[in-house]
């Protein structure tokens, strides 16, 4: 058999990525933690701070099935960076990291193909093992982080202590499985660069495209967005910008920002109605559509099933009878800006929803001319 280069398996290792854990910089840790515990359905696992060696900071873990959080808060004033991050942008994420086989190797051929070092490969280490990271720069003060735990067997990683038997809050289940897609806010003229650098590094696939600009005589919602896709369909980027002078969600989370980052998560759940359920009861807060975009849909696909989605408040795409069934929660924190979107993919739906943001903007304009709200020209 031939034996493969060394960049032909590097290459392989990118093409194979998954997300690993998501990590928010929060004002308090503790309190974030308790929201998405008793409210998301999370498990908080294991604790890291001034008590297990690291006087800086205090990170708890916590899962949910496939989801990995890990949210973080300044132990003290002099924790700058994480000080620095939450005064300017308030709560948000600041880490998504991805599994990698070799962290080093693979560091190294993300550098040559564009790449902005943050961290050069380190190994932490402790009884349990060691566990291998890197990190790189993406959008205003965000990382990408590249790890390798094949070498550790604690509950995360070195620094961090068990806590599940202080945080055991039971609940219904939410029934969230894993994430879905990363979605990024940008400025204007920013989506080109960012798209370059995420495919560059990571081997991915710009696989849709969204332009709803405005145009002399045209009436469109001002934005423009992108699909950007891992090899194994296993990470999904959304990057969306801001139409010129267009007063837009997303120029609304780079005002409330202060410059572009991370906009939601998406988890995707085994039983979207459910989860609606179970979430509403446990506290979190959902945006609210028109009826008219469910009178919409129920026109346009007769066979198809309004009354559940109507009740929910849960929006539906229809590809190739396949369904993307997807709702968003009101932003989680003070500032309009960080909020989570849960979807259900039936029979195998891969689009990204794409026709409900032209849907919802129709429904929405109908509603607000019925109310007298739009002044006809």
């Amino acid at each position: 058999m031939e034996k493969l280069s060394q960049n032909a398996i590097i290459e392989s290792d990118f093409l194979k990525m998954e997300y690993d854990y998501i990590e928010y910089y929060v004002g308090m840790a503790k309190m974030v933690v308790y929201w998405h515990v008793k409210a998301l359905g999370f498990k908080a696992v294991a604790y890291c701070g001034p008590e297990t060696g690291y006087p800086d900071r205090c990170s708890y873990y916590i899962v949910k099935n496939d989801i990995k959080l890990v949210i973080t808060s300044a132990s003290q004033p002099s924790s700058y960076k994480i000080v620095s991050f939450v005064d300017l942008h308030g709560n948000g994420i600041k880490k998504i990291s991805v599994k990698v086989n070799n962290v080093a190797e693979s560091f190294q051929a993300a550098l040559k193909n564009g790449a902005i070092p943050l961290q050069h490969p380190a190994i932490l280490s402790d009884d349990y093992g060691f566990v291998e990271q890197a990190s790189l720069k993406v959008f205003d003060d965000n990382e990408i982080v590249l790890i390798n735990y094949d070498n550790y067997q604690g509950d995360f990683m070195p620094g961090y202590k068990n806590i599940e038997g202080d945080w055991d809050i039971t609940g219904e289940d939410s029934a969230l499985e894993k994430i879905d897609h990363v979605a990024c806010a940008l400025r204007l003229n920013e989506i080109g660069l960012w798209e370059s650098y995420f495919n560059s590094i990571f081997q991915s696939k710009t696989v849709k495209q969204f332009d709803e600009r405005q145009k002399p005589g045209e009436k469109k919602i001002g934005m423009l967005l992108k699909v950007l896709q891992s090899d194994n369909k296993q990470m999904n980027n959304v990057l969306v910008e801001p139409d010129h002078g267009i007063k837009s969600q997303v120029q609304l989370f780079i005002d409330q920002n202060y410059g572009a980052g991370i906009q939601h998560i998406a988890f995707c759940s085994s039983n979207i109605f459910k989860s609606v359920e179970v979430l509403r009861t446990n506290g979190v807060k959902f945006t609210k559509y028109p009826e008219t975009y469910y009178d919409n849909l129920a026109a346009k696909y007769p066979n198809l099933d309004v009354a559940p989605l109507r009740k929910h408040g849960v929006l539906c795409d229809v590809l190739d009878g396949a369904l993307l069934f997807q709702i968003f929660t009101a932003p989680i924190g003070d500032r309009a800006t960080f909020f989570y979107e849960i979807v259900q993919r039936v029979n195998n739906y891969e689009g990204f929803g794409l026709d409900n943001i032209t849907a919802l903007f129709e429904a929405m304009e109908i509603e607000l001319s019925e109310k007298g709200s739009l002044v006809k020209a």
